[in-house]
């Protein structure tokens, strides 16, 4: 029987997201709720679908000098 694989995620949701850059789910709510520079995101319902592409790249925006 073949192997199915699957490919990675472009969206997961924030609970996923949390996960993969390491920090708190309530964090990465701020970071999609931002009115000002929030992480890219897809709506999907009441969800909110982050980038996967773009949580390492935001997150080291968030660094302090």
């Amino acid at each position: 029987m073949k192997a199915v694989t699957r490919s990675p995620a472009l969206y997961v949701s924030i609970e996923e997201a949390a996960r993969i850059a390491g920090v708190s789910e309530h964090m990465m709510r701020e970071w999609a709720n931002s009115p000002i520079d929030h992480i890219p995101y897809i709506p999907s319902g009441k969800k909110k679908l982050i980038r996967v592409a773009a949580i390492a790249d935001y997150a080291i925006g968030k660094e302090a000098p």
